[in-house]
């Protein structure tokens, strides 16, 4: 499994789904089912690599604007929510946390742009197809996880999300 076929999987799922995360999540699980098991781990790897590059201040503050708050475990779900919407947006969205404002559809939004699950839908499908239990899944550690030393880049505080992203400020205030 590579970066692309990972991103592939993805929008098949999403495609699937009609757009809706929640039956993405599910129809994901039965693609990564149907995988050998370390291509399972292999997903896993790449999505935690993504999780870890979008645990950032500036998409806390995003997630903030979007959602009239944000806890850490919602920001979990944001960031799942985001990797779910594909490579293209989920790449915008580390350049320019403010372009979600054109990029959240409205199914995204009446889900709320969070969801739960993401986090451990390749070690459920690895467990589902092995018999194996999640202690024995093979994770690969990240070299030096973001989430080790909080999130990167600038901290914010809430009078200043309106400034910061005006155009999330304009659609979610």
């Amino acid at each position: 499994m590579n970066t692309a076929q990972f991103w592939q999987l993805i929008d098949k799922a999403r495609a699937q789904a009609q757009d809706d995360p929640n039956t993405q999540l599910q129809i994901l699980s039965g693609l990564l089912e149907a995988l050998p098991a370390e291509e399972i781990v292999a997903f896993d790897h790449i999505f935690s690599q993504c999780f870890d590059q979008s645990y950032t201040w500036a998409l806390w503050g995003a997630a903030y604007v979007i959602g009239g708050g944000c806890s850490d475990d919602g920001f979990d779900y944001f960031r799942g929510w985001l990797i779910s919407r594909g490579e293209p947006t989920f790449s915008a969205a580390l350049a320019d946390p403010d372009s979600l404002a054109e990029l959240i559809t409205d199914a995204d939004e009446a889900q709320g742009c969070e969801v739960e699950g993401w986090q451990s839908v390749a070690v459920d499908a690895w467990c589902a197809q092995t018999g194996q239990s999640y202690e024995a899944f093979p994770a690969i550690p990240l070299i030096q996880p973001q989430s080790a030393t909080g999130p990167a880049g600038e901290e914010w505080s809430e009078d200043e999300l309106d400034a910061r992203y005006p155009r999330l400020a304009a659609r979610f205030s």
